[in-house]
């Protein structure tokens, strides 16, 4: 983190290059799909509440809540087995 910080503030950074076997590189392609699914999932919500003065949430909203907390849940866990080897 402090590289990143030091590379937007100074300009100075290394570029790093990671290697990671089949396996890693699959599951960072299946978190990179879940975010972006994650993303127009929220903005689909988004759309809806700014849609109406006054919105109730519903059950499909809770639902696809639980969804996203679930997919952001499983980004972490994939993101923590391999946080050692990124940063």
């Amino acid at each position: 983190m402090i590289d990143f910080i030091r590379y937007r503030l100074f300009d100075q950074m290394q570029k790093k290059i990671l290697t990671f076997d089949d396996h890693t590189t699959q599951q960072f392609i299946n978190l990179d799909y879940e975010l972006n699914k994650i993303g127009v999932n929220l903005n689909q919500i988004d759309r809806k509440i700014n849609t109406y003065d006054v919105y109730q949430y519903s059950t499909s909203d809770r639902k696809v809540f639980n969804q996203v907390l679930k997919g952001l849940q499983n980004c972490v866990s994939v993101l923590k087995q391999n946080s050692d080897r990124i940063f």
